[in-house]
């Protein structure tokens, strides 16, 4: 799998500056960089009038900054042998859509959702390719930040957040030559929660964190939130029926965690979202779950917190 991560990550990256050459003929311009890695997997695209009839892919979808400094969604997508482009995409929280190219010409559409199986993120939907239609199956590998990329994170969360007591003495330089510090991960998983959960580096943050910090309150919402698009659509499936149960069971046992306040605001704020699982939903609805006390962030509304205390509430049990 990493040898495969490896190819759609070469090929992602490549995607930018073959559009730039094709839009400006000899390269005379810098090449786009990348901000964020969506989806970088590999998956089966099956028929469903034939589940026999189906191809490997790769996928790779990742969100680059133009020279001008503008934003631009690009993706790369092998079916079998051939090989396409991915334009006009769209990323949400746990969700993607987009057109397929072939030759600058649109053969084709894809719409997927993610959902955890475990420790691993799947993003399952649809493909529509050359006329005919797929279920499509892609498996996110594993692509942990790396250390130049950690002080780069570093450098922008502190640039935005210079009264974090975490972010003196030019830590950013710290981090890069001891990328697994404590404080080094805790400030790059309070980058993450800024609006950056769509990078997949920050989700295998999160699940690496999560697996020695079960109970704290970022981890408690982290699946259902990965699968609120998912769960919206399938809610009576066996995934999120086990996610909801999961969490259901903790909160009623564990009121004080800040987390199962998240859980809950999710729940009310989404119609939709295990709506075919009315006792669960109604379960988690009615949970006692309690405020969060004076000095410390609420859980509902962590994404527009300005000053994150790193040490206390991402450190956690690490």
């Amino acid at each position: 799998m990493r040898k495969q991560m490896a190819v759609i990550l070469a090929l992602l990256m490549a995607v930018p500056v073959v559009i730039a050459q094709e839009t400006t003929g000899p390269y005379p311009v810098s090449a786009p960089t990348a901000k964020a890695y969506v989806i970088l997997g590999k998956g089966i695209a099956a028929s469903p009038a034939d589940p026999m009839d189906f191809m490997i892919v790769k996928f790779g979808i990742g969100r680059f900054i133009s020279p001008n400094g503008t934003e631009i969604n690009l993706g790369v997508l092998i079916a079998d042998e051939d090989k396409y482009r991915l334009k006009k995409i769209t990323i949400g929280d746990g969700h993607a859509t987009g057109k397929i190219y072939a030759n600058g010409t649109e053969v084709g559409s894809f719409d997927v959702s993610s959902v955890m199986k475990g420790d691993t993120e799947v993003w399952a939907g649809t493909m529509d390719l050359n006329g005919n239609n797929y279920n499509l199956y892609v498996i996110e590998g594993t692509r942990r930040i790396k250390a130049s990329e950690l002080k780069d994170k570093v450098v922008e969360y502190c640039k935005n957040n210079p009264n974090d007591t975490n972010c003196r003495n030019k830590v950013y330089q710290y981090c890069q030559n001891n990328p697994t510090d404590r404080r080094c991960r805790a400030l790059f998983r309070a980058y993450c929660l800024r609006g950056h959960m769509d990078d997949t580096r920050c989700r295998q943050e999160f699940v690496d964190y999560c697996k020695e910090n079960p109970t704290n309150r970022y981890c408690i919402p982290f699946e259902l939130k990965r699968a609120k698009v998912y769960c919206e659509n399938h809610s009576d499936s066996i995934l999120c029926r086990r996610i909801a149960t999961k969490i259901t069971t903790f909160c009623q046992n564990n009121p004080d965690n800040e987390g199962c306040a998240e859980v809950k605001q999710l729940i009310t704020s989404r119609p939709k979202l295990l709506s075919k699982l009315q006792t669960l939903r109604t379960r988690i609805r009615n949970l006692k779950v309690n405020r969060v006390s004076a000095g410390k962030i609420n859980a509902t509304k962590i994404t527009s917190a300005v000053n994150l205390p790193v040490s206390t509430e991402l450190e956690g049990g690490e």
